[in-house]
């Protein structure tokens, strides 16, 4: 199991009894009264009126909390402006750092933190990326559980052992990771989008630093940015579930009293520049091509933000996005494509598009993608496309609003980006959008010359891309998944 990202086990006994109550429910109460697919349309779904408490610790951590009480159980969720956009003049350091965390406090080395984790039936995970580390934990309520569980969370970020004995693991663990890397397509080719828009910045390097960083790696680097980057004032504590509003403030404050507290407040990363560079192939053995395209967009909070979003998921978001129809329903040359508009490099946008498809019509893949980013941003949306796409959201709003989990992800983007203080924000904005609305936006921070462009896969003979009518709407499914026609399912 990677000391990078490590989870633990839940087991949770109420699950079998809630299981057993469904049951036993009559089955005329379990029988929808839908008639047919027609009505849902018709109906009015509300999300879950939950409540967002916010607050400021003394020592200046962020604080916020939702109450939900229909299990017992919470989740917690900390973060600390310490990713590898952290690193100086080391690259590794914040990632060295990180896994030195996952090493082992004074009485408790790692399997006894996992055995403890597991005997409290608590589930415990860690993460992290550019920007920031990431400490998770799904626990019981029940104070028995709770109190022991948080106990141990909050050592292993303000109390790391960070011993000299487990330095060379570590680095060594890193280095394995960097070779790994070297064969994953997807992340390759999301590390070389930002290598091409920002060269000159931490974000063009992997997460996990460079095998020169690994090698110059000090015990004494990695204290002091535990000390500097792992404090009160640059965490954020996101709480939701089963708690009291009391118990949430105690939790909050456990927590951060316990973390460093630097005089130096943080600095913030730069923007990214980009570099002249607008195309990259890597070659990799594989079947199929890796491609991304992208470039730097508004940061989060930009009052344009929201329209490109809307943007993205018009033209590469869900299976009826723009860019599904052409190269899937009409083509068949994808599975998927994904379109983001995410926040990096020092709060800049990155406005992305991902896909794969097979190598010999990659280059014809890319040429068309290209065109029609470039007649999306000359035409912007359809009005049928936007209303589809509100729509589309508000459902989802509905269903992410229905675990903690789900609720957990929407209070942490809440938190990070210092959003408004509600969970429904975003799909409200979206709903307000028009077709002019995006089109303007779209034109104001995009360009059809900014574009950047990445390959990852063989170089083999390229070849054109087959007309639209080769494979029309419907029969694309039947090309992606091909079954054994003396196959009939039970």
């Amino acid at each position: 199991m990677s000391r990078l990202s490590r989870r633990t086990g839940l087991v949770l006994m109420w699950l079998s009894a809630a299981a057993a109550c469904a049951d036993g429910q009559p089955e005329q109460a379990r029988t929808s009264r839908l008639q047919s697919l027609s009505e849902v349309q018709a109906l009015e779904i509300k999300p879950r009126a939950l409540q967002i408490r916010g607050w400021k610790t003394l020592t200046g951590t962020k604080v916020l909390f939702v109450r939900t009480s229909d299990l017992p159980m919470f989740d917690i969720h900390v973060s600390f402006a310490a990713g590898s956009a952290r690193d100086g003049s080391l690259p590794g350091l914040a990632a060295t750092t990180f896994s030195m965390l996952n090493e082992g406090i004074p009485g408790k080395d790692l399997s006894a933190i996992v055995e403890t984790f597991d005997g409290l039936g608590a589930q415990w995970e860690m993460d992290i990326d550019h920007d920031r580390a990431v400490f998770s934990l799904r626990s019981l309520s029940d104070p028995a559980k709770r109190l022991p569980a948080m106990d141990l969370l909050t050592r292993i970020f303000s109390e790391p052992s960070l011993s000299a004995q487990r330095l060379p693991p570590v680095k060594d663990e890193l280095r394995a990771a960097l070779i790994a890397e070297q064969g994953d397509a997807a992340g390759l080719a999301s590390q070389s989008i930002k290598a091409l828009l920002a060269p000159d910045s931490p974000y063009s390097l992997p997460v996990y630093g460079t095998q020169w960083g690994l090698n110059a790696m000090t015990r004494a680097a990695v204290e002091d940015f535990h000390r500097r980057y792992y404090a009160a004032r640059h965490a954020q504590i996101t709480l939701v579930g089963d708690l009291t509003l009391d118990q949430a403030q105690a939790i909050s404050l456990q927590i951060s009293n316990a973390l460093p507290k630097p005089p130096d407040a943080l600095v913030s990363s730069a923007m990214a520049t980009p570099g002249n560079v607008q195309s990259s192939h890597l070659e990799l053995n594989q079947l199929q091509t890796h491609i991304a395209l992208a470039q730097i967009s508004v940061p989060r909070r930009h009052a344009d933000h929201t329209a490109l979003y809307a943007a993205s998921q018009i033209l590469a978001g869900g299976s009826n996005s723009r860019l599904m129809n052409e190269l899937r329903h009409k083509r068949g040359q994808v599975y998927d494509v994904y379109g983001a508009s995410v926040n990096w490099a020092g709060g800049a946008g990155l406005l992305t598009v991902t896909l794969q498809t097979g190598s010999s019509m990659s280059d014809s893949t890319v040429a068309l993608v290209r065109s029609m980013l470039n007649d999306f941003l000359r035409q912007g949306p359809t009005a049928p496309e936007l209303e589809h796409l509100k729509r589309r959201l508000a459902n989802r709003n509905v269903l992410t609003s229905a675990s903690n989990r789900h609720i957990l992800a929407r209070l942490v983007e809440i938190n990070r980006y210092d959003l408004p203080l509600d969970l429904d924000y975003t799909m409200q904005q979206v709903q307000k959008l028009t077709v002019d609305d995006i089109k303007l936006a779209m034109n104001r921070h995009l360009s059809v010359d900014r574009w950047v462009s990445v390959t990852v896969g063989p170089s083999v003979e390229q070849q054109p891309l087959p007309g639209p009518e080769v494979a029309p709407i419907g029969q694309a499914e039947e090309d992606m998944c091909r079954a054994d026609p003396g196959f009939v399912a039970s």
